[in-house]
């Protein structure tokens, strides 16, 4: 009795000191209020941190900051390159141990140059970037030292491949054309050729979606086009692609009413090696667990509406927007990540270029820099603001490689509002449980599926300090980003004022910048619970 007493107090104080959201590494740099934010990305298996300042009061000169991390978050020292007068940031890429700089005087413009940094020794080398159209550039991404430059020239879709080292330039053939849009620009680096995903109307008015494949000296390898779905009705609304697996490519996305933008549910198109594809579809008779996000009340309302319609055979809309954010590839199946949301206006729809928040438009913005003084990280910068969006839901679908649905669920996000159309939370999947961890103000909010059951659900965490004797005095908002790096461990960075002691005694406070490594974990509970 005494020996099962003493289990017991054990298993309570184990209990009560676990934590499923861990702060276990972490990295400052101090700076000033005014001075920008560092961007930051992993690199190899540490990170990687950078920015432009300029120095205060002179607008025309500007320095490129950058710092590398190791896995545990020790920092290197902070390093600089000098930018010409009156040039900026425009965009960047990484290929193997090398970061590229696009910068220029603007957006649009042939004054641009290209800054090639080795990360492993500092070494510079730079290029002119010269012949290449004006147009306004919407991507940026480097294979095998050519620069493939996406954009648009009198509101129609360009690329040009820039052959970095011969200082030479070509456009591709087959993309400048009326009524149409490129929605995703993915490199294979494997392979050393590149896709580009198309979307167009033809002359009645029926939209087609193309997958182009090149190689780098512009030729074309492969042309998929998806033009029809097996219901004459619907059409798709968006596409994402993946990255080819085994010669064999997917492709995920909502449909709907054609000409409506009317919700429907997702698409799989899977692709093989010879440009043939075979379509899947998922629509709310799939989705039982579609409205688990909803209260009791309301959710068995919805529910009872969607088995009427089903026992009458009528189609059933999707209101709102399901936005596909993310395809992970586990195995031999996919994850998809689907974001529901209300814009502000019905016109939000129309008036995209690309697709909202899609993982494929998250990673867009993310090669192309903030401009100077706008104070954001890679999460907060999205679309010029015109629009606001109340997050209602995540939802999750995890199919295998033969379009079979293995389950499905959603997660309320409580109806939050938001500037950014980009993806809302940051997503940990391992092919059994799955984390979905989000910032709410200044706190991390965490939920966990396993096996697409909801086992813990919108838990708030406030962010801690590693040192106990210190004190956050203020952390802003605005500044906060957040990241999934590997495994079930995250990055958040940004900006905050931390009250401490001196060794006198006094009490002092320092302005930092920080990357803070957490660790989500929610197992020891499980086992707690089961046991």
């Amino acid at each position: 009795m005494k020996s099962l007493f003493s289990v017991v107090i054990l298993f309570f104080i184990s209990f009560e000191g676990f934590s499923q959201v861990q702060f276990i590494e972490r990295l400052e740099i101090e700076t000033k209020q005014s001075e920008e934010n560092f961007m930051i990305f992993p690199y190899g298996s540490g990170v990687l941190g950078f920015r432009v300042q300029g120095d205060r009061g002179l607008v025309l000169k500007r320095k490129f900051q950058y710092f590398l991390g190791s896995s545990n978050l020790q920092k290197e020292e902070l390093r600089e390159v000098e930018l010409p007068d009156y040039h900026d940031l425009i965009a960047y890429d990484f290929e193997e141990e090398y970061l590229y700089l696009l910068i220029g005087r603007s957006n649009i413009g042939k004054e641009r140059k290209i800054f090639r940094i080795n990360l492993e020794n500092s070494a510079l080398d730079k290029f002119d970037v010269g012949n290449t159209l004006q147009i306004d550039l919407q991507d940026f991404q480097v294979l095998d030292q050519r620069a493939i430059m996406m954009g648009l020239l009198e509101s129609r879709p360009v690329v040009q491949v820039f052959d970095i080292e011969e200082e030479s330039v070509f456009t591709l053939q087959g993309i400048y054309s009326n009524d149409a849009k490129i929605i995703q620009l993915q490199k294979q680096s494997e392979f050393e050729v590149f896709d580009v995903v198309m979307s167009r109307r033809d002359m009645y008015k029926n939209k087609l979606i193309s997958v182009l494949t090149f190689d780098l000296d512009g030729q074309k390898l492969r042309e998929v086009k998806i033009d029809k779905l097996d219901d004459p009705k619907f059409e798709i609304l968006e596409a994402v692609l993946t990255e080819p697996n085994a010669y064999r490519q997917a492709m995920f996305g909502p449909y709907g009413l054609r000409k409506r933008d009317a919700f429907q549910g997702i698409y799989f198109a899977n692709i093989n090696e010879f440009g043939e594809y075979y379509n899947h579809y998922y629509n709310m008779e799939d989705f039982p667990n579609f409205y688990n996000y909803l209260p009791e009340r309301a959710r068995k309302r919805k529910n009872r509406s969607v088995e009427r319609a089903i026992e009458r055979e009528k189609s059933i809309t999707i209101p709102n927007v399901l936005a596909t954010r993310e395809v992970m590839a586990i195995d031999d199946g996919y994850l998809i990540y689907n974001d529901y949301f209300s814009p502000s206006s019905s016109r939000y729809m129309q008036n995209r270029n690309f697709y909202p928040g899609s993982e494929a438009y998250h990673n867009q913005h993310q090669r192309m820099y903030p401009p100077l003084g706008t104070g954001m990280t890679t999460g907060g910068f999205g679309r010029p603001v015109y629009f606001q969006f109340k997050y209602m839901a995540a939802q999750f679908m995890f199919v295998d490689s033969q379009g079979k649905l293995l389950w499905e669920n959603s997660l309320p996000l409580g109806n939050k509002i938001s500037e950014s159309d980009n993806k809302f939370g940051q997503v940990s999947f391992d092919g059994q449980d799955l984390y979905y961890l989000y910032l709410n103000k200044t706190d991390l909010v965490l939920s966990h599926i396993r096996d697409g059951d909801v086992i813990m659900e919108n838990e708030k965490f406030e962010i801690e300090l590693l040192d106990e004797n210190e004190r956050i005095r203020e952390t802003p908002e605005h500044s906060l980003s957040l990241m999934w790096w590997y495994d079930n461990y995250y990055l958040l960075s940004g900006t905050q004022k931390i009250r401490y002691q001196t060794e006198s005694g006094r009490e002092s406070t320092r302005h930092v910048f920080f990357v803070t490594k957490i660790k989500v974990d929610n197992t020891e509970m499980r086992f707690a619970e089961g046991g």
